[in-house]
């Protein structure tokens, strides 16, 4: 019979070391792709913020389909809407930046006549509207990103002091609202 002697094994020790040399590598390896694609790229965020100014402004023009008392009553405008960004408690204004990275815009429109807005409300930098012109047929990284609603609105239902002719008056309105901030958002 032939004897086999196991217990020098110092070449299996050397085969086994460059496999987990090999798995430490891999592991590595992985631990700096999941660091580098979590910390390398900033997310752009721009057209998600966009789209919750817009709803904030459609919620302060018009909140469960009432349009706000405040700017539009009986179906008549109510104040030249000076202080419109204090009403609907926004703020466009921050020490970070020089020039202001938002801008929003307000057409009402009577449901009778679509062509010819009733009330305007633009507040903001309106430099930044120019961008969403250009952005409809391609996506440019650098310019603001905007967003766009339209809905359907009527006058205040709950109030007592209607007359008759100015009774269920209905709207649409229209919202535009951008916003840039691509120094932070867009890696260049």
């Amino acid at each position: 019979m032939l004897k086999t002697n196991f217990s020098n094994k110092k070449g299996a020790g050397k085969i086994l070391s460059a496999y987990w040399f090999v798995v430490l590598l891999i592991i590595a390896m992985g631990i700096f792709l999941m660091v580098y694609l979590f910390y390398g790229i900033p997310y752009d965020v721009r057209k998600l913020e966009s789209r919750i100014l817009m709803n904030q402004v459609a919620d302060c023009v018009s909140y469960a389909g009432e349009i706000n008392y405040s700017l539009i009553f009986n179906g008549y405008i109510v104040e030249n809407n000076d202080n419109f960004l204090e009403t609907c408690h926004l703020n466009f204004k921050a020490d970070e930046w020089k020039v202001e990275q938002y801008y929003a815009e307000v057409n009402i429109y009577r449901l009778a006549d679509l062509d010819t807005p009733i009330l305007t409300i633009k507040k903001g930098n309106s430099d930044w509207k120019g961008d969403c012109s250009l952005q409809e047929n391609k996506e440019y990284e650098k310019l603001a990103k905007c967003s766009e609603g339209i809905f359907y609105s009527v006058d205040n239902l709950n109030s007592q002091d209607y007359s008759v002719n100015n009774k269920n008056n209905q709207f649409i309105i229209k919202v535009l609202t951008a916003v840039r901030k691509s120094e932070k958002n867009v890696k260049l």
